[in-house]
């Protein structure tokens, strides 16, 4: 079902409403992250009450009524790998998943197209749990029109109704043009294209930089080894073929601030959370942009948890849940090699985690993906009316007629 280049490499990389969307928030000054207040003297001999109980026990009800939604997945269509993943999210609590490797809208003529054939799937093996967003086809690269026909290939995917638009790490780091140079993330011949995605209210959820460990030495020193060993693809360490992470960042940054009328879901917390001070500058300077926590809270994780609870508190209406879980032929849980396959069970102690992180105050516990690094994570005891902004709210806000569409079919 999932044939031809772009598939290859959207599956090797992943790891994005036709109404136009609400107009952005106003612009304000920039704010810095608060630092943590300290701790209150009291004389009340008694132990403190703790709040994480009663935000826990309001978060397991959203779970029961399946509210949440993972805004970052990667779901094989085919019946037993759509079943597996409805499995885990029926016992996660996970309502609705954003497929984001939904396809692309080009095909050979008197075929269905890539994106025809996933959604199609999805919605008759899972009916009102998936939407679907669409990839682009690089392939005409070349052509002197392109940048005319990627505007048509989001056009199609909006009629065959793509709630958004991916794009994976392939910018600035992959797809070359047929002179051998990489396809810059700013180039301004795909200007129309985002422009135009933001006419049509398709968000862009945008992968273009990995952890910093991965442009540093590869070997057994590196505090990614045991991932990028099993992974010699991720790794960005030559400057001969690749550029440095900050030229990748500011690439992403032009192109979200030339197109204030689109929204930028900036996949990995906002592809740099190991810089909680880059991502919150980012926030405050373009409204525009919001991210996901896909597949990056053992990264933001190991923060000071006070400054990460300041800035998820900052920025409540700005940041998305996801997870970056993965089902093919084995189920991958943010980050996979070549260990045992997880199970069903492993998956739900995945999720159970995020629950963990978000909503407890604990210190020091193993994070969800050990094979992305050998250290502990502190959680950061959000308050409910902020995590169910980040569970669910923010999601309804920003897909609210794509979601209005599904929940009618459901």
């Amino acid at each position: 079902m999932r044939t031809g280049l772009l598939l290859g490499v959207s599956c090797l990389l992943a790891c994005a409403s036709h109404a136009p969307p609400p107009p952005a928030p106003p612009a304000r000054s920039p704010t810095p992250v608060a630092e943590p207040a300290p701790a209150s003297v009291t004389s009340d001999a008694g132990p403190p009450a703790d709040p994480s109980k009663e935000v826990r026990a309001e978060a397991d009800g959203w779970r029961a009524a399946h509210r949440l939604v993972d805004l970052h997945t990667h779901i094989d269509p085919a019946p037993e790998h759509v079943a597996q993943a409805l499995r885990v999210f029926d016992a996660a609590g996970i309502g609705v998943a954003v497929e984001l490797s939904g396809g692309t809208t080009t095909h050979a003529k008197g075929q269905p197209s890539e994106f025809e054939q996933v959604k199609a799937s999805l919605d008759a093996h899972a009916p009102g749990r998936f939407l679907e967003y669409m990839n682009l086809d690089y392939t005409r690269w070349d052509d002197a029109d392109f940048a005319q026909q990627a505007v048509a290939q989001v056009e199609e995917g909006a009629r065959l109704g793509a709630a958004g638009f991916k794009e994976f790490k392939r910018l600035g780091l992959y797809l070359r043009d047929k002179k051998g140079a990489l396809l810059k993330i700013d180039d301004p011949k795909l200007d129309p294209m985002w422009r135009r995605l933001g006419e049509l209210g398709m968000p862009v959820s945008i992968h273009v930089a990995d952890p910093k460990a991965f442009w540093a030495p590869y070997d057994a020193k590196n505090e990614r080894w045991t991932e990028l060993k099993d992974h010699p693809r991720w790794w960005f360490g030559d400057p001969k073929k690749f550029p440095p992470h900050a030229e990748l960042l500011g690439a992403l940054e032009r192109v979200i601030a030339r197109h204030p009328e689109t929204t930028f879901v900036c996949v990995h917390f906002g592809n740099d959370a190991e810089e909680l001070e880059w991502v919150d500058a980012q926030l405050d300077a373009h409204p525009n942009m919001l991210i996901d926590v896909a597949a990056r809270v053992p990264e933001f994780g190991r923060h000071d948890p006070e400054k990460v609870h300041a800035f998820f508190v900052k920025h409540a209406d700005r940041i998305l849940f996801a997870t970056d879980f993965q089902v093919y032929d084995r189920m991958t849980l943010g980050s996979g090699g070549s260990g045992p396959p997880p199970t069903e069970g492993d998956a739900l102690g995945f999720y159970a985690t995020h629950w963990r992180f978000f909503e407890t105050a604990d210190r020091d516990f193993p994070h969800m993906t050990p094979i992305q690094g050998d250290w502990t994570i502190s959680a950061i005891h959000l308050p409910a009316d902020v995590l169910r902004k980040v569970y669910f709210e923010n999601a309804e806000h920003l897909l609210a007629k794509p979601l209005a569409r599904l929940r009618t079919h459901e």
